[in-house]
């Protein structure tokens, strides 16, 4: 028979690969949601990470501010929760979340090697700002040939559009409004003051600012809502909507300060 020391190191046993799990779930979850991920996926990744590691009668639980999960492991209940900070978005961190937890759920790698490739992930830099900066310039100007439809102007907005995500990068420590409103202004003031004559600002400014433009998070937003998330597709709409407004009161600022548009 078991005595009361094997039965106390079996419990200490499961409990510990219990929380382990749970770790790596939460922190998965993360991962995905600080990153554009949207709730269903979190919660499915985070329930099937902890189904593969053994773990019963599994609940988890995502919104843009909170990651929850409880499960029963070998007669334990195990509980974890997280508060998270919804940032930008960063694709390459999703796509090897989601490739990480297909291999711990076809058990191709451990439970432990999950957890310290997710902190790596974490601890990742993520996109180099280098790469950003292009980016942004280039949908400056591909914006550019939409709304100023000349390719003078289009150039203008790439540069402009490169310009500002530089800025963004070196206002990195101030608050996501604060960074918007600055950048929002930047762009409008140096559309405004440093076009050369015969380039119309207004559609430059706007082909620059596109990049400000919360699009991922609002089609995020649209998702949860059709996925059933209420909750969590009314926060992210209405830190779309924020945004919105603060590029517009960017503009507005700027404006002010120029005389409106020539």
């Amino acid at each position: 028979s078991m005595t009361a020391e094997d039965r106390q190191g079996r419990v200490g046993y499961a409990e510990s690969l219990g929380e382990l799990a749970a770790r790596t779930a939460v922190l998965a979850g993360r991962l995905l949601l600080e990153n554009g991920g949207e709730t269903s996926r979190t919660e499915d990744t985070m329930r099937r990470i902890c189904q593969a590691a053994g773990a019963r009668v599994t609940d988890s639980y995502a919104t843009p501010g909170m990651l929850m999960v409880s499960f029963t492991w070998e007669g334990q209940m195990i509980h974890n929760m997280k508060r998270t900070t919804p940032g930008g978005t960063d694709l390459e961190k999703i796509q090897a979340v989601n490739g990480l937890s297909r291999q711990i759920c076809q058990g191709s790698i451990t439970l432990q090697e999950g957890y310290r490739r997710l902190q790596r992930i974490a601890a990742s830099a993520g996109v180099p700002p280098a790469r950003t900066m292009i980016g942004s310039g280039l949908a400056g100007c591909g914006f550019g040939l939409v709304f100023c439809q000349n390719l003078p102007e289009a150039l203008a907005a790439g540069v402009l559009a490169l310009a500002a995500s530089g800025a963004v990068s070196c206002l990195s420590r101030f608050s996501e409004s604060f960074r918007v409103f600055a950048v929002s202004g930047l762009i409008t003031l140096a559309a405004s003051l440093c076009l050369p004559s015969g380039l119309r600002p207004a559609p430059v400014i706007l082909s620059a600012q596109m990049i400000l433009v919360p699009g991922m998070m609002f089609t995020t937003a649209l998702r949860d809502f059709a996925a059933g998330d209420t909750l969590s597709g009314l926060s992210r709409l209405a830190c779309a909507l924020l945004t919105a407004v603060v590029t517009a009161l960017g503009n507005i600022a700027a404006l002010s300060l120029t005389g409106g548009i020539g």
